[in-house]
Parts: structure tokens; C-alpha cells; sequence
């Protein structure tokens, strides 16, 4: 997100502005300097699931060879469990390149702005998620949780997460309408800033 540094006006300054200096300010150029915004990102909500790895049970499922190691690690001394946490985040944005001028109308006179902004738009954030490594004990006998049960968690936990949020509209909506809630009062106090009183709308 961008940020902005706001210039709270000493009161003196204000009546000089009243008193005839603003004319020789120019107004500020809304359009252009809301589009060089670009993206911005107003919410976030963390998704993550927990996962276990642990000695197999021995099931039909798992054919003789399957079942004849899982028989052999049930024999084993010890224990043998991994917890793992797994982590995305959905993240709520304007694509402000998406405004074009006729979403924006500045009344010098009334120093009013009214401004149209696109849809908000809720995607999964780009990095790769991670498996963070939340309780591991193996004692006695049992062998250590390799790389490639690690990996195979860490695809069948994406797996559930990209199902659940495909299906998930509450959370979505409630963090559409959180960004929305930001992003009126960001643009009512940056165009405040600028000297204009803020109409936002939302297109469909």
C-alpha cells in the first residue's frame, strides 16, 4: 500500500488561504493523482489448516506392501508425530488504473469530489506458502518424518484450503465490506487533504 504524508495546515495559513492566497494555488489534478496510486491494498484475512503426521495405520486401503510396513512400524520403541500449520492469505485491493476520468468529478465551486472507484477485488496473496513445523517428537526406535511426507502434507493441506475458499462466501464478503468500510475513509481524508469534501461510490 502506498502511504501518503498528510499536512495538517496551521490555523494562521488557513485564514490566509481565505484571504485571497489559494488562487494562486492551482487545484489538484484528482484523476491523475488517484490513478498514480495504483494498487491498493486496504485488508487481509489469514486462511490456514493444521495438519499431523503420525505412525500409519494399518488399513485394506493401503494393499500388503502398505500394510505389512505399517505392521512394522507399530512394533517399533517409541512415538512418532509431526504438527504442521499451513498459511494463505486472502488479500482485498483497488486497481485504481482501472478509474477512468469519467468516475471522477470535481466541483471547484462547492469543492465537492465525487468519486466512483472499481469493485474491490479479493485474491490469494502470490507467495508460496510455507509449512511451519508446530510440535515434532520421535523417540526410541521410530523413523524421522522425511522431506517427502512433509511435502505430501503441504499439498493435501493447499488442496482443502482452495476448496474451502472456493466455497466460502461469508468470509469473503465480510472482508469485501471491511476494505470497502477503509477505503471511504482513506479517500475522505486524502481528498479532505487536497480541499474536497469526498462522495465515494463502488461500481458493481
Amino acid at each position: 500500500m502506498k502511504r501518503f504524508r498528510y499536512l495538517f495546515v496551521p490555523v494562521v495559513a488557513c485564514v490566509m488561504m481565505l484571504s485571497g492566497c489559494e488562487k494562486d494555488t492551482p487545484p489538484v489534478d484528482v484523476y491523475s493523482s488517484l490513478q498514480e496510486v495504483s494498487r491498493l491494498e486496504l485488508a487481509r484475512m489469514t486462511v490456514g489448516k493444521v495438519g499431523k503426521i503420525s505412525d500409519p495405520l494399518v488399513s485394506d486401503a493401503h494393499g500388503f506392501a502398505g500394510k505389512f510396513q505399517a505392521v512394522v512400524d507399530a512394533m517399533k520403541i517409541g512415538t512418532r508425530i509431526g504438527v504442521y500449520s499451513y498459511d494463505t492469505y486472502l488479500v482485498a485491493y483497488l486497481d485504481l488504473t482501472k478509474l477512468s476520468p469519467e468516475d471522477v468529478e470535481v466541483n471547484e465551486e462547492s469543492h465537492i469530489a465525487k468519486v466512483i472507484l472499481p469493485p474491490v477485488e479479493i485474491v490469494t496473496d502470490g507467495r508460496d506458502p510455507r509449512l511451519h513445523e508446530e510440535h515434532y517428537r520421535v523417540t526410541g526406535l521410530r523413523s524421522s518424518i522425511s522431506p517427502a511426507e512433509r511435502a505430501a502434507l503441504k499439498s493435501q493441506m493447499a488442496a482443502e484450503v482452495k476448496k474451502e475458499l472456493a466455497s466460502d462466501k461469508g468470509n469473503k464478503e465480510a472482508l469485501r465490506k471491511e476494505a470497502e468500510m477503509k477505503a471511504r475513509a482513506w479517500f475522505a481524508a486524502l481528498l479532505s487533504d487536497w480541499g474536497y469534501e469526498a462522495e465515494i461510490e463502488f461500481k458493481d
